[in-house]
């Protein structure tokens, strides 16, 4: 039985080269870079206010429904204009929603809290 013997080669001590069946695949055609500003179309101003005005509701309470209607002015602008904004006008309107019907249960609690509270009968204290 004869030894092992490595096959002879000319690639040298660290392998073969890059060959054609180890060269990098192509990547296909190059395109040009978009031009500047394109796909950053203009955000409808009453979508930023309307998610600002609906998220200040949880401190203010009263800002929640203006949200809402400045939500709704947006979308209609949107849809008319073609401007972005649209999910910042849908968020306005969702947390606006949700806030104003949390303030109106708050208030409902409250309300009928102080009407229980004022005819309660209350022991004599003499």
């Amino acid at each position: 039985m004869d030894a092992y013997q490595p096959p002879v080669s000319s690639a040298g001590p660290y392998g073969p080269g890059p060959g054609p069946e180890y060269g990098q695949a192509g990547y296909g055609p190059s395109y040009p870079a978009p031009p500047y500003g394109y796909g950053s179309g203009r955000t409808n101003g009453l979508a930023i206010a309307s998610l600002v005005c609906s998220l200040g509701g949880l401190v203010t309470c009263i800002s929640a429904p203006v949200g809402v209607v400045l939500g709704h002015i947006a979308r209609r602008q949107i849809r008319a204009t073609g401007e972005e904004g649209s999910g910042m006008a849908t968020a306005g309107l969702v947390v606006g929603y949700i806030f104003t019907v949390l303030g109106l249960l708050v208030i409902a609690f409250y309300a009928v809290g102080l009407y229980f509270f004022a005819h309660m009968d209350l022991p004599n204290q003499s």
